[in-house]
């Protein structure tokens, strides 16, 4: 769960406040309105990109549901997942999802911030082998045998 301060204690101590901010979401109680929750950019940024992709995969799952095959998409949510191959996707997915909502119950939103950046780093990684694979001139790097000593 997000820590819990008041207002006014964020006002006074705010220094000492601000790097919880960092591991997660900081609720501010206030007297005469409802509570504040402060939480960094990149942690926001995280929820909204994971909130999309949800949203997406719903609508998807019902446009599919009501015409009865699978077709090839394009990705609006998050335009780096179309370069993950088809079972990564799958998987980033399921992954971002877990994450996602152990996130919003434990207020813990690093970790969802940090799956979304690995899964968008194994995304270009997964081009760029990709595009290596498609020039003329590549070659597996694979193991060779070598007689022991």
């Amino acid at each position: 769960m997000a820590s819990t301060r008041t207002l006014t204690d964020f006002l006074q101590h705010s220094g000492t406040i601000l790097p919880e901010v960092e591991q997660g979401g900081v609720v501010l109680r206030r007297r005469g309105g409802d509570e504040i929750v402060l939480v960094s950019q990149q942690h926001w940024q995280a929820l909204a990109a994971s909130l999309r992709l949800l949203a997406e995969a719903y609508r998807d799952s019902q446009l599919m549901g009501r015409q009865g095959s699978q077709q090839k998409r394009e990705w609006f949510a998050l335009p780096w997942m179309s370069l993950l191959h088809e079972d990564d996707r799958r998987a980033c997915i399921e992954e971002l999802t877990t994450t996602a909502l152990a996130a919003l119950e434990s207020g813990k939103l690093a970790a969802l911030a940090e799956t979304l950046e690995q899964w968008r780093a194994t995304a270009l990684a997964t081009w760029d082998d990709d595009r290596k694979r498609e020039q003329s001139d590549h070659f597996e790097d694979a193991p060779l045998p070598l007689p022991r000593p």
